[in-house]
Protein backbone atom coordinates (compact mmCIF):
# COMPACT_ATOMS: atom_id res chain seq x y z
CA UNK A 1 0.00 0.00 0.00
CA UNK A 2 1.22 3.47 -0.92
CA UNK A 3 -0.40 6.12 1.27
CA UNK A 4 0.13 9.87 0.99
CA UNK A 5 -0.77 12.66 3.40
CA UNK A 6 -1.43 16.09 1.91
CA UNK A 7 -1.56 19.11 4.21
CA UNK A 8 -0.91 19.52 7.91
CA UNK A 9 -4.22 20.84 9.24
CA UNK A 10 -6.63 17.92 9.14
CA UNK A 11 -7.17 14.97 11.41
CA UNK A 12 -5.68 12.41 8.99
CA UNK A 13 -7.44 9.47 10.65
CA UNK A 14 -5.71 6.97 8.37
CA UNK A 15 -2.64 7.47 10.55
CA UNK A 16 -4.40 5.04 12.87
CA UNK A 17 -3.64 2.22 10.41
CA UNK A 18 0.12 2.75 10.27
CA UNK A 19 1.14 0.84 13.39
CA UNK A 20 -0.48 -2.37 12.12
CA UNK A 21 0.95 -1.93 8.61
CA UNK A 22 4.67 -1.18 8.93
CA UNK A 23 5.29 -2.30 5.33
CA UNK A 24 3.19 0.53 3.86
CA UNK A 25 5.08 3.19 1.95
CA UNK A 26 4.28 6.71 3.15
CA UNK A 27 4.76 10.12 1.55
CA UNK A 28 3.89 13.60 2.83
CA UNK A 29 3.49 17.00 1.19
CA UNK A 30 2.08 20.40 2.03
CA UNK A 31 -1.06 21.81 0.47
CA UNK A 32 0.68 24.29 -1.81
CA UNK A 33 0.36 27.22 0.59
CA UNK A 34 1.61 26.09 4.00
CA UNK A 35 4.32 23.44 4.18
CA UNK A 36 5.42 23.86 7.79
CA UNK A 37 2.42 22.15 9.36
CA UNK A 38 2.78 19.22 6.95
CA UNK A 39 6.48 18.94 7.72
CA UNK A 40 5.62 18.49 11.40
CA UNK A 41 3.27 15.70 10.36
CA UNK A 42 5.94 14.09 8.20
CA UNK A 43 8.49 14.25 11.01
CA UNK A 44 6.05 12.37 13.23
CA UNK A 45 5.67 9.51 10.73
CA UNK A 46 8.77 7.35 10.78
CA UNK A 47 10.15 6.51 7.35
CA UNK A 48 7.90 8.90 5.42
CA UNK A 49 9.13 10.59 2.24
CA UNK A 50 8.76 14.35 1.86
CA UNK A 51 7.72 16.11 -1.36
CA UNK A 52 7.78 19.89 -1.69
CA UNK A 53 4.90 19.93 -4.18
CA UNK A 54 1.70 17.83 -3.85
CA UNK A 55 1.43 17.51 -7.64
CA UNK A 56 4.90 16.04 -7.87
CA UNK A 57 4.03 13.64 -5.05
CA UNK A 58 0.94 12.43 -6.92
CA UNK A 59 2.83 11.95 -10.18
CA UNK A 60 6.05 10.43 -8.86
CA UNK A 61 5.04 8.58 -5.67
CA UNK A 62 1.74 7.39 -7.25
CA UNK A 63 -0.16 6.66 -4.03
CA UNK A 64 -3.04 4.21 -3.83
CA UNK A 65 -4.81 6.48 -1.32
CA UNK A 66 -4.37 10.12 -0.34
CA UNK A 67 -5.39 11.49 3.02
CA UNK A 68 -6.16 15.21 2.73
CA UNK A 69 -6.11 17.67 5.62
CA UNK A 70 -5.21 21.03 4.12
CA UNK A 71 -6.12 24.65 4.62
CA UNK A 72 -9.85 24.06 4.40
CA UNK A 73 -10.53 25.75 1.07
CA UNK A 74 -7.76 23.67 -0.51
CA UNK A 75 -9.18 20.26 0.46
CA UNK A 76 -11.38 20.14 -2.62
CA UNK A 77 -8.65 21.31 -4.99
CA UNK A 78 -6.29 18.59 -3.78
CA UNK A 79 -9.07 16.00 -3.93
CA UNK A 80 -9.73 16.94 -7.56
CA UNK A 81 -6.03 16.53 -8.41
CA UNK A 82 -6.01 13.04 -6.91
CA UNK A 83 -9.33 11.93 -8.39
CA UNK A 84 -8.19 13.07 -11.81
CA UNK A 85 -5.34 10.57 -11.44
CA UNK A 86 -7.71 7.79 -10.29
CA UNK A 87 -6.38 7.89 -6.73
CA UNK A 88 -8.78 7.16 -3.85
CA UNK A 89 -9.35 10.15 -1.58
CA UNK A 90 -10.04 10.30 2.15
CA UNK A 91 -10.44 13.94 3.14
CA UNK A 92 -11.18 15.97 6.19
CA UNK A 93 -14.17 18.26 5.87
CA UNK A 94 -15.08 20.42 4.17
CA UNK A 95 -14.41 18.79 0.81
CA UNK A 96 -15.81 21.90 -0.88
CA UNK A 97 -16.02 25.51 0.28
CA UNK A 98 -17.64 26.66 -2.98
CA UNK A 99 -20.30 25.34 -5.35
CA UNK A 100 -17.77 25.40 -8.18
CA UNK A 101 -15.47 23.05 -6.29
CA UNK A 102 -18.33 20.72 -5.45
CA UNK A 103 -19.41 20.62 -9.08
CA UNK A 104 -15.86 19.73 -10.11
CA UNK A 105 -15.83 16.83 -7.64
CA UNK A 106 -19.19 15.65 -8.94
CA UNK A 107 -17.88 15.69 -12.50
CA UNK A 108 -14.80 13.68 -11.51
CA UNK A 109 -16.77 10.97 -9.71
CA UNK A 110 -20.02 10.76 -11.69
CA UNK A 111 -20.34 7.42 -13.47
CA UNK A 112 -16.96 6.21 -12.21
CA UNK A 113 -15.63 3.94 -9.47
CA UNK A 114 -13.50 6.75 -8.05
CA UNK A 115 -13.63 7.02 -4.27
CA UNK A 116 -14.10 10.26 -2.32
CA UNK A 117 -14.71 9.86 1.41
CA UNK A 118 -15.21 12.54 4.05
CA UNK A 119 -13.97 12.00 7.59
CA UNK A 120 -16.92 12.22 9.97
CA UNK A 121 -15.66 10.23 12.97
CA UNK A 122 -18.95 10.34 14.92
CA UNK A 123 -20.30 7.79 12.44
CA UNK A 124 -17.83 5.27 13.86
CA UNK A 125 -18.39 5.96 17.56
CA UNK A 126 -20.53 3.51 19.54
CA UNK A 127 -22.60 6.13 21.40
CA UNK A 128 -23.84 7.70 18.16
CA UNK A 129 -24.36 4.34 16.50
CA UNK A 130 -26.48 3.38 19.50
CA UNK A 131 -28.58 6.52 19.00
CA UNK A 132 -29.00 5.60 15.35
CA UNK A 133 -30.07 2.10 16.34
CA UNK A 134 -32.65 3.51 18.76
CA UNK A 135 -34.24 5.53 15.96
CA UNK A 136 -34.03 2.80 13.31
CA UNK A 137 -35.51 0.15 15.60
CA UNK A 138 -38.50 2.31 16.48
CA UNK A 139 -37.58 2.88 20.13
CA UNK A 140 -38.59 6.57 20.02
CA UNK A 141 -41.28 6.42 17.33
CA UNK A 142 -41.28 9.06 14.60
CA UNK A 143 -38.57 11.71 14.78
CA UNK A 144 -40.04 15.07 15.83
CA UNK A 145 -37.20 17.28 17.12
CA UNK A 146 -33.45 16.77 16.76
CA UNK A 147 -30.83 18.98 18.41
CA UNK A 148 -27.05 18.73 18.17
CA UNK A 149 -24.20 20.72 19.69
CA UNK A 150 -20.51 20.99 18.82
CA UNK A 151 -18.40 23.18 21.10
CA UNK A 152 -14.62 23.54 20.91
CA UNK A 153 -11.91 25.23 22.89
CA UNK A 154 -10.34 27.94 20.75
CA UNK A 155 -6.93 27.54 22.34
CA UNK A 156 -4.26 30.21 22.53
CA UNK A 157 -4.51 30.91 18.82
CA UNK A 158 -5.58 29.54 15.47
CA UNK A 159 -3.75 29.87 12.13
CA UNK A 160 -3.92 33.38 10.66
CA UNK A 161 -5.85 32.10 7.63
CA UNK A 162 -8.89 31.51 9.87
CA UNK A 163 -9.48 35.25 9.41
CA UNK A 164 -9.60 34.82 5.62
CA UNK A 165 -13.10 33.77 4.58
CA UNK A 166 -11.90 32.39 1.26
CA UNK A 167 -9.42 30.05 2.94
CA UNK A 168 -11.34 29.20 6.11
CA UNK A 169 -14.75 28.69 4.52
CA UNK A 170 -16.76 29.32 7.67
CA UNK A 171 -17.37 27.76 11.07
CA UNK A 172 -20.51 26.06 9.80
CA UNK A 173 -18.42 24.04 7.32
CA UNK A 174 -15.67 23.28 9.83
CA UNK A 175 -17.33 22.67 13.21
CA UNK A 176 -21.10 22.59 12.72
CA UNK A 177 -20.65 20.12 9.88
CA UNK A 178 -20.24 17.34 12.46
CA UNK A 179 -23.63 18.07 13.98
CA UNK A 180 -25.36 18.57 10.63
CA UNK A 181 -24.08 15.22 9.42
CA UNK A 182 -24.86 13.56 12.76
CA UNK A 183 -28.54 14.48 12.77
CA UNK A 184 -28.93 13.22 9.23
CA UNK A 185 -27.00 10.02 10.01
CA UNK A 186 -28.82 9.18 13.25
CA UNK A 187 -32.35 10.35 12.45
CA UNK A 188 -32.50 9.06 8.89
CA UNK A 189 -34.82 11.96 8.02
CA UNK A 190 -33.71 14.23 5.16
CA UNK A 191 -33.46 17.99 5.54
CA UNK A 192 -36.10 19.98 3.65
CA UNK A 193 -35.00 23.60 4.15
CA UNK A 194 -32.75 25.68 6.38
CA UNK A 195 -32.08 29.12 7.80
CA UNK A 196 -29.24 30.17 10.06
CA UNK A 197 -27.17 32.85 11.68
CA UNK A 198 -23.76 33.38 13.23
CA UNK A 199 -21.22 35.97 14.24
CA UNK A 200 -17.94 36.77 15.92
CA UNK A 201 -18.09 38.46 19.31
CA UNK A 202 -15.21 36.96 21.28
CA UNK A 203 -12.46 36.93 18.61
CA UNK A 204 -12.67 40.22 16.67
CA UNK A 205 -9.03 39.90 15.60
CA UNK A 206 -10.10 36.89 13.50
CA UNK A 207 -12.38 39.00 11.34
CA UNK A 208 -14.94 36.99 9.37
CA UNK A 209 -14.37 33.77 11.34
CA UNK A 210 -17.55 33.07 13.31
CA UNK A 211 -17.05 32.17 16.95
CA UNK A 212 -20.60 30.79 16.91
CA UNK A 213 -23.14 29.57 14.34
CA UNK A 214 -26.65 28.18 14.55
CA UNK A 215 -28.90 26.59 11.94
CA UNK A 216 -32.59 25.73 12.01
CA UNK A 217 -33.96 23.01 9.72
CA UNK A 218 -37.37 21.81 8.67
CA UNK A 219 -37.23 18.05 8.16
CA UNK A 220 -38.92 16.23 5.31
CA UNK A 221 -41.44 14.63 7.68
CA UNK A 222 -42.49 17.98 9.16
CA UNK A 223 -40.15 17.73 12.15
CA UNK A 224 -37.50 20.24 13.19
CA UNK A 225 -33.73 20.12 13.70
CA UNK A 226 -31.46 22.63 15.43
CA UNK A 227 -27.67 22.75 15.19
CA UNK A 228 -25.36 25.08 17.09
CA UNK A 229 -21.57 25.18 17.19
CA UNK A 230 -19.01 27.45 18.79
CA UNK A 231 -15.41 28.18 19.75
CA UNK A 232 -16.51 29.23 23.24
CA UNK A 233 -15.60 26.21 25.36
CA UNK A 234 -13.36 27.45 28.19
CA UNK A 235 -9.74 26.37 28.18
CA UNK A 236 -10.26 25.01 31.70
CA UNK A 237 -12.91 22.55 30.48
CA UNK A 238 -11.99 18.89 31.03
CA UNK A 239 -12.14 18.03 27.32
CA UNK A 240 -11.43 19.86 24.07
CA UNK A 241 -14.93 19.30 22.73
CA UNK A 242 -18.46 19.04 24.09
CA UNK A 243 -20.53 17.01 21.64
CA UNK A 244 -24.20 16.37 22.22
CA UNK A 245 -27.18 14.93 20.37
CA UNK A 246 -30.83 14.74 21.38
CA UNK A 247 -33.57 13.24 19.23
CA UNK A 248 -37.10 13.46 20.57
CA UNK A 249 -39.69 11.23 18.95
CA UNK A 250 -43.38 10.49 19.24
CA UNK A 251 -42.68 7.65 21.71
CA UNK A 252 -39.43 8.52 23.44
CA UNK A 253 -36.15 10.40 23.54
CA UNK A 254 -32.57 9.33 22.84
CA UNK A 255 -29.70 11.53 23.95
CA UNK A 256 -25.91 11.43 23.67
CA UNK A 257 -23.84 13.42 26.14
CA UNK A 258 -20.48 12.89 27.82
CA UNK A 259 -19.80 9.90 25.58
CA UNK A 260 -22.89 7.97 26.72
CA UNK A 261 -26.15 7.23 24.90
CA UNK A 262 -29.29 7.36 27.05
CA UNK A 263 -32.75 6.20 25.99
CA UNK A 264 -36.12 6.97 27.55
CA UNK A 265 -39.04 5.12 25.97
CA UNK A 266 -42.12 3.26 27.06
CA UNK A 267 -42.40 2.51 30.77
CA UNK A 268 -38.77 1.49 31.28
CA UNK A 269 -37.37 4.86 32.32
CA UNK A 270 -33.89 6.01 31.36
CA UNK A 271 -31.52 3.32 30.10
CA UNK A 272 -27.86 3.49 29.10
CA UNK A 273 -27.68 1.84 25.66
CA UNK A 274 -24.16 2.99 24.76
CA UNK A 275 -22.86 -0.55 24.24
CA UNK A 276 -25.86 -1.84 22.30
CA UNK A 277 -24.02 -1.29 19.03
CA UNK A 278 -20.25 -1.42 19.08
CA UNK A 279 -18.03 1.21 17.53
CA UNK A 280 -15.18 0.71 15.09
CA UNK A 281 -11.97 2.73 14.72
CA UNK A 282 -12.68 5.32 12.06
CA UNK A 283 -9.63 4.37 9.99
CA UNK A 284 -10.90 0.79 9.71
CA UNK A 285 -14.29 1.90 8.40
CA UNK A 286 -12.68 4.32 5.94
CA UNK A 287 -10.38 1.62 4.57
CA UNK A 288 -13.33 -0.77 4.19
CA UNK A 289 -15.11 1.86 2.14
CA UNK A 290 -12.03 2.53 0.00
CA UNK A 291 -11.78 -1.20 -0.74
CA UNK A 292 -15.49 -1.45 -1.51
CA UNK A 293 -16.10 -3.81 1.39
CA UNK A 294 -18.66 -1.57 3.13
CA UNK A 295 -20.43 1.67 2.24
CA UNK A 296 -22.86 1.77 5.16
CA UNK A 297 -21.06 4.58 6.94
CA UNK A 298 -18.82 6.22 4.33
CA UNK A 299 -19.25 6.52 0.57
CA UNK A 300 -18.64 8.88 -2.32
CA UNK A 301 -22.35 9.58 -2.63
CA UNK A 302 -22.62 10.41 1.07
CA UNK A 303 -19.64 12.75 0.80
CA UNK A 304 -21.14 14.69 -2.10
CA UNK A 305 -24.59 14.86 -0.52
CA UNK A 306 -23.41 16.22 2.82
CA UNK A 307 -21.11 18.70 1.05
CA UNK A 308 -24.13 20.12 -0.78
CA UNK A 309 -26.14 20.29 2.45
CA UNK A 310 -23.33 22.21 4.13
CA UNK A 311 -23.00 24.75 1.33
CA UNK A 312 -26.77 25.26 1.19
CA UNK A 313 -26.85 25.71 4.97
CA UNK A 314 -24.07 28.30 4.81
CA UNK A 315 -25.91 30.14 2.02
CA UNK A 316 -29.05 30.18 4.17
CA UNK A 317 -27.11 31.56 7.11
CA UNK A 318 -25.32 34.24 5.13
CA UNK A 319 -28.49 35.27 3.30
CA UNK A 320 -30.66 35.17 6.43
CA UNK A 321 -33.36 33.46 4.40
CA UNK A 322 -34.84 29.99 4.08
CA UNK A 323 -33.14 27.78 1.49
CA UNK A 324 -34.82 24.68 0.08
CA UNK A 325 -32.79 21.53 -0.41
CA UNK A 326 -32.88 19.86 -3.81
CA UNK A 327 -34.65 16.53 -4.18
Amino acid sequence: MRLAFLGGFGHHYLRGALAANPDWQIAVSGDGQDSEAAKHLGNAIKGSHWFDDPRILLDEFKPDIVSIGAIYALNGELAALALGRDIAVVSDKPIATSWATLERLRELTNGTSRVLLTEFPFRSQKEFRAARWAVQSGQIGEVVLATSQKSYRFGAARPSWYADRELYGGTLLWIASHSIDLIRFCSGVPYKRAIGTGGNISRPNYGTMEDHVAALYELSNGGTAIVHADFLRPQSAPTHGDDRLRIAGSKGVVEVRDGRCLLISGALGERDITNTIGGTPVHEELLKAVRGESTEFYSTQESLEIAAILLQSRDASEGQSWKEFAG
